[in-house]
Formats: C-alpha cells, sequence, structure tokens
C-alpha cells in the first residue's frame, strides 16, 4: 500500500481537521519521512575499533553492529586501526565530523591510562569525546604457576614478604592494564615483585606455562585454556563479583583488597556530536546488549555486560582518570 499523498483538497464530506489528522498519521507510518531536520542516520555509520580485525575488540563491535545496523536500516562500517596501541585511532576519531555518523570503539588504555603514560597525546578523552555508552567490562584473573607451590593469595603475600625481589610477575607489556593493575596490587599489599614484560598475551602464558615467571594477570581468554589445563592456578580475580566461569575463585575485594582494575569497552563520538545521534545509538546499543544470547556468549568468554546512560560512561572516566594517574606515576610506569 503506498503512503503518497495527493495534494487535493478535501471533499464536500471531509472537514479540515479529519484530513490534516489523516495526513498527519500516515506521514507518521511513513519509513524516513521527517517533519525536520534529516532524519538520524542518513547514511551508513563508520564505527573506528582500535585494535586489528579479529581481535577482541573487533569480535565485540561486530557482534553489536550487525544488530545495531538491521534495527537502524543503515549499515554500519568498521574501520580497524592498530597504530600506537589506539592513539592514532583516537586521533583519527577526534577529528572526524560530528555529525552522527562517526565513533570510535575504545578501551581503557586509550580513554584513563593514556593520559598518565604519555607527556602528550594528540587527544584529550575528556575535551575531544561525548560518551555514549560502556560496552562491556573484563575481569583480570591473577593466575601463579603451579611450581611456585602456593594455593592462595594470601600464601603468595607471604611467600612474597618473605623472599622479597625473589619473585617475578608477567605482563602483556610495558603500559597495559595487566601490568598497571598488578602494580596496583603490589602497592596495596607493599610487595617487592619484578616486572617481566613480553609482547602479547602468547609470551606470558608461554611462561607461566615453562614456569619462567611466578605470577601474571590477564583477562578470561588467553588464562583459561592454562587454568583449565591445570598448568596455571588462579588466585583472585578483579571486581566485585566472582567470574561466572571462575566461581570458586574469590575476588580480591573479598580478600580485603578493594578497586583492582578491570578492563572495559566502551563507544565515543566526536565531541559535538548531534545529541540525538548520541542518545539514539546508546538506545540501539543497550538493547542489543541486553538480548539474552549475546549476555551469555560475552559471560562465557569472562566479560560482563555493559550498557547504561552516557552519563554512567561519563562518570567512570572521570573517576578512573586520577587513579590509574596516581598508581602509574607512583609506579614510574613509562612505555618503552
Amino acid at each position: 500500500m503506498s503512503t503518497e499523498l495527493h495534494h487535493r483538497a478535501p471533499g464536500p464530506g471531509t472537514s479540515r481537521r479529519s484530513f490534516l489528522g489523516a495526513t498527519l498519521c500516515l506521514s507518521s507510518l511513513a519509513p524516513g519521512v521527517s517533519t525536520g531536520a534529516e532524519r538520524w542516520p542518513s547514511r551508513p555509520i563508520v564505527l573506528s575499533v582500535l585494535g586489528p580485525a579479529g581481535g577482541g575488540p573487533d569480535v565485540v563491535a561486530r557482534e553489536l553492529t550487525e544488530r545495531i545496523g538491521l534495527a537502524l536500516g543503515q549499515p554500519i562500517v568498521i574501520e580497524n586501526g592498530a597504530g600506537g596501541g589506539g592513539i592514532v585511532g583516537m586521533d583519527q576519531a577526534r577529528r572526524a565530523s560530528p555529525d552522527g555518523h562517526r565513533f570510535v570503539f575504545t578501551h581503557i588504555g586509550a580513554m584513563v591510562m593514556y593520559p598518565a603514560l604519555f607527556k602528550s597525546l594528540p587527544y584529550d578523552p575528556v575535551r575531544d569525546f561525548e560518551p555514549v555508552s560502556l560496552i562491556l567490562t573484563s575481569p583480570m584473573i591473577l593466575v601463579a604457576s603451579p611450581s611456585l607451590g602456593v594455593e592462595s593469595l594470601d600464601q603468595l603475600i607471604e611467600l612474597a614478604r618473605r623472599k622479597p625481589g625473589a619473585l617475578m610477575y608477567g605482563s602483556a607489556g610495558v603500559g597495559t592494564p595487566m601490568h598497571i593493575f598488578t602494580e596496583q596490587f603490589k602497592a596495596a599489599k607493599q610487595l617487592s615483585i619484578d616486572h617481566v614484560p613480553f609482547k602479547g598475551s602468547t609470551g606470558l602464558v608461554q611462561a607461566l606455562m615453562g614456569a619462567h615467571i611466578s605470577i601474571g594477570m590477564e583477562a578470561a581468554g588467553p588464562f583459561m585454556p592454562l587454568i583449565t589445563a591445570g598448568k596455571g592456578r588462579p588466585l583472585a580475580v578483579t571486581g566485585d563479583a566472582r567470574m561466572k566461569i571462575l566461581p570458586e575463585v574469590p575476588t580480591f575485594t573479598e580478600l580485603g583488597i578493594p578497586n583492582i582494575g578491570m578492563s572495559w569497552l566502551a563507544v565515543m563520538a566526536p565531541k559535538g556530536t548531534l545529541p540525538e545521534a548520541v542518545q539514539g545509538f546508546n538506545r540501539e546499543i543497550s538493547r542489543v546488549i541486553a538480548i539474552p544470547d549475546l549476555q551469555r556468549a560475552w559471560v562465557a568468554r569472562g566479560s560482563v555486560p555493559g550498557g547504561g546512560s552516557p552519563e554512567v560512561l561519563a562518570e567512570r572516566i572521570r573517576t578512573e582518570l586520577p587513579r590509574w594517574r596516581e598508581v602509574i606515576e607512583r609506579a614510574g610506569i613509562r612505555p618503552e
């Protein structure tokens, strides 16, 4: 049935009021009809993902955008960029048009850690961006090599205090969230444990398997095969709730060490982006995140679905910026 309206005067049996009412009613049913500004989205949306195709953030972004694009009636095009750990991608996103058709899929490092790690950045996470939505959080797992002979976090702490400087911990690289979170743990318990950085999670996992390092902290993805094979002993997880895939492992909070960090992913927009675009994209992200099968998939991978308003994400950024600056400066962490 066509919704085209032929503009002719109402017949003698039709009142002007009923004619106008019918016109407005049909207009509201017609897809794409707008009585004012251009309807959002009016063309494909571009989402810049800080990370290579096939990486963890890319997988999550594609799971979201496939469903959101269908609902919005416009495709969402993903652009991958791995330059500078996300710095290049953030700078490009900063300079993008704020017309509501450009967004960036970012992470904890680029948003709240890099400002303390680097003397200068080409972007400011607060000044240059509009928060859209938190996507998910990822608890970290502290794992010990079985050869270390510890069964609990308390035993690890006691051993580290008895043998200061004798233990070594690994991370996926200098300045990574896992490096910073482990330094936060060390400072909280005043431990002397040396850092051994690797180029990515693969080297860290291999070093733990070979007992070349004592402990390491990472997300579930790299560590679960190690744990399942009995080649890594989980001692504690970050966050306020136990991980569903490791229900027997206590949280740092339970063990009296609160606020050890969790990694997270979020969507941001260039500063000045149209409010209707920010709110519209936020609504669609929240709707998709609430879909049960997607939630089950993320939980099975060790993540916690996010969502919430742009203000929730903005508050997270405001809270974490000074927190990680303090940890980074106290530990003297500087990128290589």
